[in-house]
């Protein structure tokens, strides 16, 4: 299994990944609100350009079927990501105002570009590498963390999500994609697929220490 293959070189930092103050915290309801509205609003930008990532890779796909797959999980992230906007996100405090003013942090500017950098330099095996850990890890998180109860509802939500049925089928959906492509590539292919997976597991641990430390940049740039 590729897959397998390029996880365990970066094991110990999917695990700590895992275990972050920010996810436990969450898993808890210890996290602080502050926290959780930044990571929702940096989230939120990291998704729009997510997105935009999956379109890249559906025209990359050779096979029809396979592009029309990727098309079909950005239907549902869109109508995910319009649920969140128009439901969730008022529920929690956050207005479009929020939203309006908010500034992206290095780390999401960061992630998003090397995602974006993958899917110009690279194939359709590359871009899905790279994708695949946001996809995994929150997977992941679910099945770690469901027999806790976090005291804060809108957190165990968040959490009950990444468990539901048709998320794990996406994530199952994704692995098959990644395990096809890099069966396919040449040597050269799946060392460019292995690196892109592995920033973006790197990059995800960054995601949650952003969140937990509300990271800014420390000049006066001011990314949208």
């Amino acid at each position: 299994m590729f897959i397998q293959g390029f996880q365990e070189e970066v094991m110990d930092l999917w695990q700590a990944t895992l275990n972050h103050p920010f996810v436990r915290g969450l898993a808890s309801g210890a996290l602080e609100r502050e926290m959780f509205h930044y990571y929702l609003l940096q989230d939120d930008y990291y998704l729009a350009h997510f997105v935009k990532v999956i379109e890249k890779s559906a025209s990359q796909a050779k096979d029809e079927e396979i592009a029309a797959e990727m098309r079909q999980v950005l239907v549902r992230l869109k109508q995910s990501e319009l649920l969140m906007r128009e439901q969730f996100y008022p529920r929690v405090g956050l207005a479009e105002h929020d939203f309006a003013t908010r500034k992206t942090a290095p780390t999401a500017y960061h992630y998003t570009s090397h995602l974006y950098r993958m899917a110009d330099i690279g194939s359709f095996g590359v871009t899905v590498a790279a994708l695949f850990p946001c996809y995994a890890l929150y997977a992941d998180m679910g099945k770690m963390y469901q027999n806790k109860k976090s005291s804060e509802p809108f957190y165990q939500e968040l959490m009950d999500s990444y468990l539901d049925e048709n998320y794990q089928k996406v994530v199952l959906q994704q692995k098959r994609l990644v395990e096809q492509a890099a069966k396919e590539a040449d040597e050269q292919e799946r060392m460019m697929m292995k690196q892109a997976f592995q920033i973006s597991v790197e990059m995800e641990w960054e995601f949650f220490e952003m969140a937990y430390q509300k990271q800014n940049w420390r000049g006066s740039v001011d990314y949208v």
